[in-house]
């Protein structure tokens, strides 16, 4: 501080110097601006004075509160980790019992246990923990009821559509959820039984179809029966199944012939691409495919003749 006053005070005493030469010599070109600027750096350090004395007079103050920050700072970190956790032993206890109660009410129900494992060892609060693993456990039971529910209503909702594929997913997924939950423990046989009579009512309108001549019919639920059978419960249908397949074949070979005599060219080829598709490794569908390109070059060319 003592330097700084004497730094302004060869400042004023300059200044005073420049202002008397420029006062001694008015007709000099230098003389206006050097009186000028004289005297705005003399108010400058009088009021730069002016300033530094008046810090100096509250330094004691600001270094007494600059103590005391310091002091207490220092106090703190001298506390123990222990030593903490008693002072805010209140404040932690407030935060877990409102984290806990978001984790119950979120369903996180691991996540609440630990916390209430803390609450009984670490803070020694025994019989409140208890009662909220009592609360937990409740809660548990209920969110997994809940879930259970959602799943096998599901599940019911896709045997009733036939989709058995489907069905299965949401179960193997329950069983991963909650493997030793009782509930879920039939679902498995109870989408067999759900495949296997939807497949057996199947089976029964095909075999009346194909017994009474309704061959398409007969055809269209033999495909329809395949998605549901697996492995090697397709042989029981095999005595059935071949005989479709063939009256099937022969009929649409037979509507093939009859559209092409037919000159009906664009139902032609409609059939005979149908054949090629249905029936790839058959005689009929390699005569099909030497007449599709004269076929389709015909159905182009029907609208202009007759």
């Amino acid at each position: 501080m003592r330097a700084g006053l004497t730094w302004f005070a060869a400042a004023i005493f300059f200044a005073v110097l420049a202002g008397t030469s420029a006062f001694l010599r008015p007709d000099a070109a230098w003389s206006a601006p050097m009186l000028a600027g004289a005297v705005a750096g003399g108010i400058a350090s009088l009021l730069a004075i002016g300033l530094a004395m008046r810090l100096r007079r509250q330094a004691p103050e600001v270094d007494d509160s600059i103590t005391a920050i310091l002091g207490r700072i220092e106090e703190h970190s001298m506390l123990s980790d222990q030593a903490k956790r008693l002072v805010y032993r209140d404040r932690e206890l407030e935060l877990l019992r409102m984290l806990l109660e978001q984790d119950i009410a979120s369903g996180d129900f691991d996540a609440a246990m630990r916390m209430v494992d803390e609450l009984g060892i670490q803070f020694g609060r025994r019989e409140e923990a208890e009662g909220l693993r009592t609360r937990i456990d409740a809660s548990r039971r209920e969110e997994v009821e809940r879930r259970i529910g959602e799943g096998t209503r599901h599940i019911a909702r896709l045997l009733a559509a036939g989709d058995w594929n489907a069905a299965a997913g949401v179960r193997h997924r329950l069983e991963r959820l909650f493997p030793d939950t009782p509930s879920i423990a039939g679902l498995s046989e109870q989408i067999l039984a759900a495949r296997l009579r939807h497949a057996a009512e199947i089976e029964t309108r095909m075999r009346e179809a194909h017994a009474t001549g309704r061959v398409d019919e007969a055809m269209t639920l033999l495909r329809d029966l395949d998605s549901h059978l697996v492995g090697r419960e397709s042989t029981r249908v095999l005595d059935v199944a071949q005989p479709i397949v063939a009256a099937h074949r022969e009929r649409c070979g037979v509507r093939f012939r009859d559209a092409i005599n037919a000159r009906e060219w664009n139902t032609a080829v409609e059939l005979g691409e149908r054949l090629v598709e249905e029936y790839p490794n058959t005689r009929m569908a390699e005569e099909a495919t030497e007449l599709l390109a004269g076929l389709r070059n015909r159905a182009g060319l029907a609208p202009d003749r007759s």
